[in-house]
This record gives C-alpha cells, structure tokens and sequence, in this order.
C-alpha cells in the first residue's frame, strides 16, 4: 500500500480557517462577506483532496510577519519564533509569507530586517526539518499597491519577491522556490476580494501553482 506524503504550513491570513489551526492562534477566514466562508476552498485543502499529500499541521497566524517587527501581532507570531516552527512536521513544509512585513500599516519592517529575517528563516527550518522538503513561497502580488511602489520604508512589492529568490535559490538540495509572485495579477480579475485575500479563484491559483511546484 503506498503511504500518502505529508505536509504542514507555515503561513499568514491567507492560509488560516477557523478550526483548522491552533487554538491560540488568530484565524482571518471565514470572514463575513469573503468568498472563502468553506474550508473546502482553501488553497490547503484543495492541495490535501486533489492530490495523495495530507495535512499534518496548519501554522498559519493571521497578521504575522516573517520578522519580529510590528505592534499588531505578538513576537512570539513571527515565522523565525520557536513558537511558529515547533509544531511543524511532515515530509513537506510549505511557508507562506512576508507580505505583512511589507504592507502593514503599523511599522513596515525595513527591507535589511526583513532580508535578515528570511535569511535566518531558510536557515533554521533546514536544521530543525533535516529530512522534510521546504517549499518557499513568494506573496501574491497585491493590488493596494503597484509593484513599484514603494512602502514606508522605501520597498517594494518586487524588492520583496527578488529577496525571498535570493534567500532561497541554491541554499540547500531539501529547499525549493514557489514564485507565487510571478503570477500577474490585475485589480479587477476577480483574484483578490479586498487587494489581499483571494477569492475563490484565487485559492484555485495558489493552489494550482503549488500542486504544479511538488507533485511531480
């Protein structure tokens, strides 16, 4: 009998459901007036039916930031806490985020924090997973901002895709890019309910382009 691969997600917002992930963590979906008000359209569960990969743990926290930085999520919810990677396992680990470090309104990380921050990211889940394949992936594009424009702190949409390319590409043969990033993305192509969160047929691209990057 062939054993079904398993998988776990280090994400934000956009990969939580109420119900499906710790307790203590905060959940965005479902959410009044969103689209995604089922599980069963999240990008995650679509991954787990249309595929043999079962989900194992769903560390996602809505707000957080690859980095310790920003007042409206605690420390401890930054992807490179202890706290976040701990409860991770599986033969895949798929991360998902930095957007939030990006486009928070309450103080934006600085582009040299977030680069560190991602460094130390990649870096600590190839010691902590020695046997898991790590799937890093780039934001969405989003469309509150150009992909040019820059940010509080003078980045942008694509500093922040090509710094998460760099801090993943040729680091380790257990780690692998999902440019995410890479898909264009129009305000009114139905992606992205509110700029941000995908609708319905966002979660069918992100989870198209995932299933596309790992089952081979």
């Amino acid at each position: 009998m062939k054993t079904s691969k398993t998988f776990s997600i280090l994400g934000d917002s956009i990969s939580t459901f109420k119900g499906y992930i710790p307790e203590n963590f905060e959940p965005f979906f479902p959410l009044e007036d969103y689209e995604v008000n089922s599980v069963e359209m999240t990008w995650w569960k679509l991954l787990e039916k249309n595929t043999e990969l079962k989900l194992s743990v769903n560390g996602s926290f809505s707000g957080s930031r690859i980095s310790k930085t920003g007042v409206e999520q605690p420390h401890w919810s930054a992807f490179i806490s202890e706290e976040r990677q701990s409860i991770l396992k599986g033969n895949i680990i798929i991360v998902f985020g930095g957007t939030n470090d990006f486009g928070q309104d309450e103080d934006q990380a600085e582009l040299e924090t977030f680069t560190d921050s991602y460094n130390l990211l990649v870096s600590q889940m190839i010691e902590r997973f020695p046997t898991s394949e790590l799937y890093f992936c780039t934001p969405l594009q989003r469309t509150d901002f150009g992909l040019n424009q820059k940010n509080s702190k003078g980045w942008s949409q694509i500093d922040m895709a090509q710094t998460i390319r760099n801090c993943v590409l040729n680091k380790n043969e257990r780690v692998h890019l999902i440019d995410l990033f890479a898909h264009n993305i129009q305000k009114d192509d139905g992606t992205l309910q509110d700029n941000l969160h995908p609708t319905c047929k966002g979660m069918k691209v992100i989870y198209s382009i995932i299933k596309q990057s790992i089952v081979k």
